[in-house]
């Protein structure tokens, strides 16, 4: 019993000594962020108060976000920070055992916006960052209900979550919920349901604080609906959306997949279900993406926040040879409906062929010489006659430009040295 007390003492008098200590650890780390993050163009964060106690301190900093439009001013935000020290934290999401936490207040010092809506930010606007034993940051991002009423009409936000993590500048996970948004004008109504986010990436190239890194990794998605209505009457419809997307990387060339897939959607009178776009794009040289990264981010502005276009196009023109000597791809392997004639389905295939391809004069028409591409499709005949497209497909069926048997229509058209041929047919425009 003796022991078990003594234990109890030395763990007590721990948790109450570690802090003193793990708050300039902490200290440390916030200052290497904080020098990462105004490596970024246009940020500057300074901190101008830090008062340190034994469990916390609080902190004052200005952050400026420097506007590339020189007619918009500069948005300043002072950011009041109360700092907890670990080992043992309790937060508002939770307890957790961690080197400190951040509860951030902002406070708009210059912002030329309609002060509601400041005032809104400030109190519906909830933010706070982790610091783990592992320097994992993981930063909490929370908004109540919003309303907001102006003589255009009522906006309302539901609640919305947002959790990411950043482990040593190289591991980035995290989750998003929104509960949706609806907007009411005085004709027009914006309705969004339930939006969910999720992504685990990783740093292959680059840094992630500065703006220029490259990641491979998977995120998902959703939303529930969305649906847009004029006067009462539905004009556009989206349900149960999900678009997913997938980097990888191998023998250092880069690959994205896209994949976006819904149950159904209207618009503009026609209503389909189950759409499907499908992209992949291929042979990204990762070296050289990082170089376009890392000279874009380093381009000279003008007075009116644009890029200087002869140093924009030199620094393309530099790059473009080396992204094409891998031979890049892109495919829509899968865009598609099922309508209720039946299924419309496509699939493209483009690349730009290095050797027709002019470096030198790097221009659309250039890219436009070079470009190859090849593509499929079929379609219901029913579906196409719905669309006043009858007599176009009935003569280029004639000409043999496309095949009709039964009630389907099928072609497969080719894009070479700027001559398009249509089952095999060249076509001329």
């Amino acid at each position: 019993m003796k022991k078990l007390y003594i234990a109890m003492v030395l763990l007590l008098a721990s948790l109450l000594i570690a802090p003193k200590f793990i708050g300039s650890v902490v200290e440390t780390e916030r200052e290497r962020i904080v020098g990462k993050l105004n490596e970024t163009d246009g940020f500057n964060l300074t901190t101008s108060e830090y008062h340190s106690g034994w469990f916390g301190a609080d902190v004052v900093s200005e952050m400026t976000i420097v506007v590339d439009d020189k007619s918009i001013a500069d948005v300043t935000v002072i950011l009041e920070e109360s700092l907890s020290f670990g080992p043992v934290i309790i937060t508002e999401q939770s307890w957790h055992l961690a080197l400190g936490y951040s509860s951030v207040k902002f406070k708009f010092s210059a912002l030329d916006v309609d002060e509601d809506i400041v005032e809104i930010i400030n109190e519906k606007l909830h933010v706070g960052g982790l610091l783990g034993f592992n320097k994992a940051v993981t930063t909490f991002i929370d908004t109540d209900k919003i309303s907001y009423q102006d003589i255009d009409g009522l906006i309302v936000s539901e609640p919305a979550s947002m959790q990411f993590s950043l482990s040593h500048n190289e591991y980035i996970s995290g989750n998003f919920s929104w509960g949706g948004l609806e907007v009411n004008g005085q004709d027009e109504r914006l309705v969004i349901g339930a939006v969910g986010m999720s992504t685990k990436q990783k740093v292959v190239s680059g840094d992630y604080l500065a703006g220029t890194a490259i990641l491979t990794g998977d995120a998902l998605f959703k939303v529930a609906g969305l649906n847009v209505y004029n006067e009462n009457s539905k004009v556009f419809s989206v349900d149960q959306a999900v678009l997913t997307s997938e980097v990888s990387l191998d023998n250092d060339l880069l690959a994205l997949a896209l994949n976006y897939q819904a149950n159904e959607i209207s618009a503009s009178g026609q209503y389909f279900t189950e759409p499907n776009v499908a992209i992949v794009l291929a042979n990204i040289d990762v070296d050289a993406l990082q170089e376009l990264n890392t000279a874009m981010a380093n381009l000279s502005r003008s007075a009116s926040g644009e890029y200087d276009s002869e140093e924009s196009l030199n620094v393309l023109t530099g790059l473009t040879e080396k992204i094409l000597a891998k031979d890049p791809n892109l495919k829509i392997t899968d865009l598609s409906v099922v309508t209720e004639q039946g299924k419309v389905e496509t699939e493209f295939n483009f690349n730009i062929n290095k050797h027709l391809f002019d470096g030198a004069n790097l221009n659309s028409s250039a890219l436009i010489s070079a470009l190859e591409a090849d593509a499929k499709g079929k379609a219901p005949m029913e579906f196409l006659s719905e669309l006043g497209l009858a007599p176009m497909i009935d003569n280029f069926v004639e000409q043999g430009y496309v095949n009709r048997q039964n009630n389907e229509i099928t072609v497969e058209a080719k894009y070479v040295q700027s001559q398009l041929t249509m089952n095999g047919k060249a076509f001329q425009l």
